[in-house]
């Protein structure tokens, strides 16, 4: 039993220690803002249309849509791209 506690104090100084890491820190900001650009790219497709669709919903061929869709998945696969490879 104290085996396993002294291997999982050891398991989380490991974690603390490459969490403090700048790719790692870089990595996960990355992540977080492609996975909120993916998120609320409807809302900021329907904010940045002009005044008279501002009414209408958000189809999904809108080409603001798409491309804000595009830039929060790069921003993920580069977050992970950082993540994996130091």
């Amino acid at each position: 039993m104290i085996n396993n506690f002294m291997l999982a104090a050891v398991d989380f100084t490991n974690f603390v220690a490459r969490i403090q890491k700048p790719h790692v820190i870089v990595g996960l900001i990355l992540a977080v803002l492609g996975f909120a650009t993916i998120l609320l790219a409807r809302r900021i497709a329907s904010v940045a249309r002009r005044e008279e669709n501002k009414d209408k919903p958000v189809e999904n061929d809108n080409k603001v849509y798409i491309l804000l869709k595009a830039v929060g998945l790069v921003m993920l696969l580069v977050a992970l791209i950082i993540l994996v490879f130091e």
